[in-house]
């Protein structure tokens, strides 16, 4: 990481402890709902799906927007903004736990989703100013790596605390707190130069923000891959949104730090996936790791399903994490090689906004289709059938027979299969 820069560095260090915060939430935000359902003395699945899809469903509302001001705004400020905006929300969660109903629990999910996706959108545009070209994969994968491995510990704090605490307050609190340390750790980044020549004509902002989406759309690779993003995306958005459910009624967790336990796996699967991510990518490049990723996480995350919890459950929660994890770097790589400079904050937003859409629709039908114990297993049991799917189609594209981006060669020379820069 030290080859990457210092400024590279300051900016790894937010963006992790704001994960930190955010899988927190992860759990704790469903916890959160669980606990308010328990007061009421009623419990379904819908509602966990409705505050997944409300903290989803902005980025791609907000992302196609918000593409537009990143390419407009210096990248630090918003992040910090954002960082600020999440603690407040939190703390105000945690400090009125016991006064509100699942409604205020809706609209917090949805302000602290809009703030993440202007968050990461910022992020994934700043680091091409940061690193060389050749060393994108690398900053992407420690970026990754460090989203895994809070995406380990996280819900598994967050499990932890409420069973100690009973009450989700102390994890929202905790959450509130990272957000605050990340916007203050942004400092160290320095001044950024902006993706976009400031003299650079600007169109009506509308307008930019379609050019966006045709840009985006008449390059095959990124067309292509951002349409595949929509098929994970759509099958981690019933996962994620009724995990709490997932775990109880499928996995046969018996309490909360169980279930965080199984949450903690896939995180540990998706470090390890971070980390080979870049060593497969040098032998595959980046659309055939792409695919590889795709098919593992179908393969592990059908066999989960026919499990309980135990250990078995927890190896195979790694190993469909192993392969989203695989997924994400080639996916953050193709995007920043393939978009223009002066347009890359609207490209990687609208690919996001495109490819993440499907997560609060993911949510919303499987959380309505799964929303009895005797329909969930069957529609658990039903989707990981569609990354198998995904997999074998990109098969068939040019995703599969891209390498290593448009100025990227494999070296004959390098028995290794190093990667080497050429052209400018």
């Amino acid at each position: 990481m030290r080859s990457l820069g210092p400024r590279y560095f300051a900016l790894w260090v937010g963006q992790t402890i704001s994960g930190f915060g955010t899988y927190i939430a992860f759990l704790t935000i469903p916890l959160l709902v669980r606990h308010i359902q328990l007061a009421a003395e009623e419990e379904n699945t819908l509602d966990f799906a409705i505050a997944y899809a409300l903290e989803t469903a902005p980025t791609l509302l907000v992302g196609l927007v918000g593409g537009v001001l990143l390419d407009r705004l210096a990248l630090r400020p918003v992040m910090i903004a954002t960082d600020l905006l999440r603690a407040c929300a939190f703390f105000y969660l945690a400090a009125t736990v016991g006064q509100y109903g699942t409604g205020t629990v809706f609209v917090m999910a949805f302000l602290v989703g809009s703030m993440t996706t202007l968050f990461d959108g910022a992020m994934y545009s700043m680091i091409p100013s940061l690193v060389s070209k050749k060393s994108l994969s690398d900053a992407n994968s420690f970026v990754a790596a460090s989203q895994q491995i809070m995406f380990a510990l996280g819900p598994l704090v967050a499990g932890a605390l409420v069973v100690a605490s009973t009450s989700p307050a102390l994890g929202l609190f905790i959450n509130g707190i990272t957000f605050v340390f990340s916007a203050v750790s942004l400092k160290w980044v320095g001044k950024v130069r902006h993706h976009r020549d400031p003299d650079e004509e600007r169109s009506p902002f509308l307008t930019e923000a379609s050019n966006g989406i045709r840009y985006l759309w008449s390059e095959p690779r990124l067309r292509i891959s951002t349409i595949a993003s929509a098929i994970p995306n759509l099958v981690m958005g019933f996962i994620e949104a009724t995990f709490v459910v997932l775990a109880f009624w499928v996995l046969g967790a018996q309490d909360e730090l169980e279930a965080g336990m199984l949450v903690a796996a896939m995180g540990v699967g998706g470090v390890l996936g971070a980390l080979l991510a870049p060593k497969i990518t040098a032998r595959l490049g980046l659309g055939r790791t792409y695919v590889f990723g795709m098919a593992l996480a179908g393969v592990g995350l059908l066999l989960v399903m026919f499990t309980s919890y135990g250990p078995v459950a927890l190896a195979l929660q790694a190993v469909w994490m192993v392969g989203v994890s695989v997924i994400n770097i080639p996916l953050a790589t193709i995007r920043q090689h393939y978009a223009a400079e002066s347009m890359l904050g609207r490209v990687i937003t609208a690919s996001r906004a495109i490819g993440w859409a499907t997560l609060p629709i993911g949510a919303l039908v499987g959380g309505w289709l799964g929303s009895t114990p005797e329909t969930y297993p069957w529609v658990a049991r039903s989707v990981p059938v569609l990354l198998i799917i995904t997999a074998i189609w990109l098969y068939k594209t040019v995703v599969w027979t891209d390498t290593f981006g448009p100025e990227f060669k494999h070296s004959s020379s390098s028995p290794s299969g190093d990667v080497e820069q050429i052209g400018s």
